[in-house]
Parts: structure tokens; C-alpha cells; sequence
């Protein structure tokens, strides 16, 4: 073997490799940091390194693996055997390369699709024969594996490969579809299908971008190829295919920032309904002092009980637990008593709304989150955008300041880390630059 057959990274880790002893795996081989070189160049298509990764994850004489490592070998084996048959397609990207490689001055040794006129020197001759010898190991290897291995081990490793390739984004996803037509990775024409119209929708979006230009080869067209690989499908395999698709999908920015929208609504929506369809219990005129069973379902309860705590009516050793039990009414109670008032155990919905609203005075975070909500949606308050931005700005403020401050207590830190990522979350679409910090929120 000479060392310049390898491009710049590989060369070092395959002279390394050579030298390793037979039957050795790996993570026997390579420390991390060049596995993981090896791992990068073969995802974005280096031979050398595909063809390392697929020999020492499989090497002649290993011991019996275990389940991960013969789903990683079989993965590789698969990705370069793939890779390194002969096809139209590879040839005519070959072909490309060694364009390139004259008017870019680029480095690549592929030599697929040779056409008449074109000369090899030594080396490259050398390179080529070298590269058969490898191919036929390759395939041998790969059919040992294969029947070494277990149809649930082939599918674990198909569904692997489908994951890494499809969260590259548009480049994986074309790749993945290459890979999906080619026998070694054993997909179903379901999956080939979905996995050439995944393709097909993530570069539409790429092309209208701008970045890319229009592809001027018939083996580029991705609409009539996924169109080509679904028209033959029967009616239940489209719509499998159709589900497999979206599942590749999943990493889309689009889908992605839809998901997140859905998700910040739903979360606003539940903590905008618990405020606004409040009910406290309330005292029946016939029982004199006596206080009516408590509502099971009082859904701002939580919130009331952080109010509460912040205003020094109650202290919770497990923390806010949404039951209007004897504990909260007690200090409702004292609250009341605290004003002036009858010492009762009931709040109406507008008491406990201005009673959140002294909490958030005080800064508590999670208050001045409730009273956002409130602002935003006019539940309880007038609708005010601008005192709605004021106070999720405080509460963001004030909860970096619990959270990096003194001591919290187990409960209220678990709590408040639970409540931050919501506050995070409509931070991002309720703050405004032109907001007054100490704006007043519930006048």
C-alpha cells in the first residue's frame, strides 16, 4: 500500500489502520478523535474512510459482537458497498468529479465512467486496481456479515442509517435516496419511495432559495423520479410511503418552526385557560362560616399558591401541589385576616387574580408570567400587548436572577426550571424593544 493513494485526513488514519493488529475492532484501532474523522469524511462519501470503518467494524477473525456493534458494522459494510459498485449514477458523478478536479483544482480519485481519450497515469492505474481488490473484499465480507446477522439486527441498521442521513438535512436526504435503491440496504419500495420524494420536497425548498441552480442531468430530476417510485405502489403502500416520508421529514427548518408554534400555542392556550376558566370555592350562605367542598378541577389553584408563598402566607415544604386543600385556604384566610377582612377561606376569581398581581409586585417570576397571560388575552385584565411585554420581561429577569441566585429550596428550584422554559418560550414573541421595564402591569 502506498501512501498516496489517501486524501489528506484518511491517509494518516488508514497507515495507522494497516498496521493494526488482524481481528482488532475499531475502538481498538482509532481513539475517539479519529474515529470520529473517519466517521465524518464517510458520512460525506470518502471511500478511504468508508472502506476503513466497514473493515475494522467487521474484521476477519473478530469474535461474536454484540448487538451494537454488529448493527454499527453492518451499517458501514452497507454504506460502502453501496458506495463503491458501478452505476450510471456513480459513473456520471465520477465523471463530474475529475471536471471539477481540472477547473477547480480539487483533489479527488474516483475514475467511474471513464470515456474514450482519457489517460490514467501510473499511480492512478495502481489506484484503480487497488480499488477493485478492496471492492471484492468488501462484498465477501458483506455476505459473511449477512449471514452472520439476524433480519431484526438488518433492520435495526437500515433505521439507523435512515436517522443519521435524514438529520443532515437536504444533502442526507438525497444520499439516503441513492442509498434506498440499492439492494445492500435491503428497503422496502415503500421506503425507496419515501425516501426519493423526501428528497424531492427538501431540494424544492433549496431551489427556491436560490442557492442552487436547476440540476441538468435526468438522474438529478427528483420529482419524476419519486413520482416514477410511488406510481407503482398499490393504495395501502403510498400511504405508508406517505407516513415514512414525513417521518424523514421530521428535521425540515419549516416543519420544525411549525411544530414549535403548535407546541408554544398549545402551552398557552392551557396556561391561559387555567386563568380563565378559574373557579375557587365558594361559601354557602346556609352554612354560615362554613365553607363549601372544594372545587375538584380549580385549575389556577397553582398559581394562587405561588402568589401565596411569595407573599409570605404559606410555606410549602413539597411545593404548589393545584389542591385547594386545608393548607391553601388557611392561608387565604390569613391573607384575608391580613387585610382587614373576614378571615375566610374563598377567593372569587377577581381576588385571585389581585392576588397574583401583588405577587408579581414583588417579583415573583411566576406570577408576572401569570399576569403576561393575562394581558395578552385580556382574561381577567383589559388586554394590554405593551404591559403584556413588560411583564414577561420582568418574570424572564427575575427568574435568571432566582435561578442564579442564593439557595432555593428543592421544590421551588424543580418548579421554577419547569416554569422557565414557558417563560423562555413567550418571551419570544411577547417582548418588545420600546417596553418600560417598571411599567405598571394590573392598574
Amino acid at each position: 500500500m502506498k501512501s498516496w493513494f489517501w486524501g489528506a485526513a484518511a491517509s494518516v488514519l488508514m497507515v495507522g489502520a494497516a498496521s493494526a493488529s488482524e481481528g482488532s475492532l475499531c475502538s481498538a484501532r482509532f481513539a475517539l478523535e479519529d474515529h470520529m474523522l473517519l466517521e465524518w469524511a464517510a458520512v460525506g462519501g470518502d471511500p478511504h474512510a468508508q472502506m476503513t470503518l466497514a473493515e475494522c467494524s467487521y474484521p476477519e477473525g473478530a469474535a461474536e459482537l454484540s448487538a451494537a456493534q454488529r448493527i454499527y458494522a453492518i451499517k458501514w459494510n452497507t454504506i460502502a458497498l453501496c458506495e463503491s459498485r458501478e452505476s450510471n449514477i456513480h459513473d456520471d458523478r465520477d465523471l463530474r468529479m475529475r471536471r471539477l478536479k481540472e477547473d477547480a483544482h480539487i483533489s479527488f480519485r474516483r475514475f467511474g465512467g471513464l470515456q474514450q481519450g482519457e489517460k490514467l497515469n501510473w499511480r492512478e492505474r495502481d489506484f484503480v486496481e487497488y480499488r477493485k481488490e478492496q471492492q471484492a473484499a468488501l462484498e465477501a465480507r458483506h455476505q459473511r456479515l449477512s449471514a452472520a446477522v439476524a433480519p431484526a439486527d438488518m433492520a435495526a441498521a437500515r433505521a439507523e442509517i435512515a436517522d443519521q442521513y435524514s438529520r443532515i438535512g437536504a444533502l442526507g436526504l438525497l444520499k439516503l435516496a441513492e442509498l434506498s435503491s440499492c439492494d445492500a440496504l435491503g428497503a422496502s419500495k415503500e421506503f425507496e419511495a419515501a425516501a426519493w420524494s423526501a428528497a424531492s420536497e427538501s431540494w424544492r425548498g433549496a431551489e427556491q432559495a436560490g442557492v442552487y441552480a436547476a440540476a441538468d442531468t435526468p438522474a438529478y430530476d427528483l420529482p419524476k423520479i419519486a413520482s416514477e417510485k410511488t406510481k407503482n405502489l398499490s393504495g395501502a403502500d403510498r400511504r405508508a410511503a406517505a407516513l415514512e416520508k414525513d417521518r424523514l421529514l421530521r428535521t425540515d427548518p419549516d416543519r420544525l418552526a411549525g411544530i414549535e408554534k403548535k407546541a408554544r400555542d398549545y402551552e398557552n392556550v392551557a396556561a391561559a385557560s387555567a386563568i380563565e376558566n378559574f373557579s375557587l370555592p365558594r361559601r354557602d350562605a346556609a352554612a354560615g362560616l362554613a365553607d363549601a367542598a372544594p372545587v375538584a378541577a380549580s385549575s389556577l389553584t397553582t398559581a394562587l399558591q405561588f402568589a401565596l408563598e411569595t407573599l409570605g402566607f404559606v410555606e410549602f415544604i413539597n411545593g404548589p401541589d393545584n389542591d385547594y386543600g386545608p393548607t391553601t385556604r388557611a392561608a387565604v384566610a390569613r391573607m384575608q385576616a391580613a387585610g382587614g377582612g373576614e378571615p375566610t377561606t374563598v377567593l372569587t376569581n377577581a381576588e385571585a387574580r389581585a392576588t397574583i398581581c401583588k405577587a408579581a409586585a414583588q417579583n415573583d417570576p411566576v406570577s408576572l408570567y401569570h399576569v403576561a397571560l393575562m394581558r395578552q388575552n385580556g382574561w381577567g385584565l383589559p388586554k394590554d400587548e405593551t404591559k403584556a411585554a413588560a411583564a414577561i420581561a420582568r418574570s424572564e429577569t427575575a427568574m435568571i436572577a432566582a435561578l442564579g441566585g442564593g439557595e432555593l429550596p428543592a421544590w421551588k428550584r424543580a418548579a421554577y426550571n419547569n416554569y422557565a422554559g414557558l417563560i423562555r418560550t413567550s418571551a419570544k414573541e411577547l417582548k418588545r424593544a420600546d417596553v418600560e421595564a417598571d411599567a405598571a402591569l394590573c392598574d
